[in-house]
């Protein structure tokens, strides 16, 4: 294991000012590791890069997020961590990369010689930093989405241990405790042999952005319900109501809303294991796509 290699990736700001939620970077070098490891592609090129990028800013970025692909395809350049390099390339007013430059040049950049050198030599190197990437900067319920969007494959056993790193093997337990092991949006609540199927302990507070393993940064929820939860479909408010993204559409979409939206929800067994307001504001504010009044 190359330990500083990981420091160096690790080492790259990840959060805009004000805590706020920028995974614009590590789904750029996400989607540069895959195309790596698959194609041994050392240099992309510009178009491809927004083209497949860009949607997932959106998917996964905070709401009405504005920035694209251009941001982190210059700025990772100039991290301290030495591991991205593009083409030269002019700067606009604010100093960023031009759009219309990159776009017409079809810039090119990619990771530096030195770390692609080392993936070289240790292929292995690539899925530690997509586990570091992802352990990082998104919840573990999104992780396979992600790795899928860019093309990159981990064995499962890499995988298990991002979903495993770092956590506190009670929370699960003491969660779907609290809720009575039903999902606290649904009441979906199957059992087999005694033990609850399908239904997780979703954070409020994403673990990587520092929300704790704490039963008031806890909601007990099923897996459709945890996925929606951590994609900014869907919320709780102040009043423990749940609030369903308007960009929420289809026939699932339709009965999401007309089911859920401004519905409480299943309470746990104490006050004291309620949401705290801190984690539902922050998720109110980095996560969900809408507005809650």
């Amino acid at each position: 294991m190359d330990i500083d290699l990981l420091k160096r990736f690790g080492s790259i700001r990840i959060f805009a000012k004000g805590g706020k939620l920028a995974p614009h970077k590590p789904l750029l070098l996400l989607y540069a590791l895959a195309q790596f490891k698959n194609e041994r592609i050392e240099r992309i090129v510009f178009s491809d890069a927004e083209s497949m990028v860009d949607p997932l800013i959106q998917t996964y970025g905070p709401f009405n997020a504005k920035t694209s692909v251009t941001y982190p395809y210059a700025r990772l350049a100039n991290d301290k961590s030495g591991i991205w390099w593009i083409e030269k390339h002019e700067k606009n007013a604010s100093g960023d990369l031009s759009l219309a430059e990159a776009r017409d040049r079809d810039l090119k950049a990619g990771f530096s010689e030195d770390v692609l050198r080392k993936f070289r030599e240790n292929p292995k190197l690539i899925d530690l930093v997509a586990i570091n990437l992802l352990d990082r900067n998104f919840p573990p319920s999104l992780h396979r989405d992600i790795l899928d969007a860019v093309g990159l494959y981990l064995g499962q056993d890499e995988l298990e241990v991002v979903i495993r790193k770092k956590r506190d093997p009670r929370f699960r337990g003491i969660v779907l405790s609290a809720y009575y092991e039903q999902c606290a949006i649904c009441k979906y609540d199957i059992k087999m042999n005694g033990a609850a199927v399908a239904l997780e302990a979703a954070h409020i507070q994403m673990h990587s952005a520092g929300g704790p393993d704490e039963v008031t940064n806890g909601l007990a929820l099923c897996v459709i319900h945890h996925k929606l939860f951590d994609l900014g479909a869907l919320t709780v408010d102040d009043d423990m109501n749940v609030r369903v993204s308007e960009r929420v559409v289809g026939d699932w979409g339709r009965k999401l809303n007309d089911e859920f939206h401004e519905r409480p929800i299943a309470l746990p067994r104490s006050t004291s294991m309620a949401p705290a307001p801190q984690y539902i504001h922050w998720h109110n504010r980095q996560v969900f796509k809408g507005v809650v009044r």
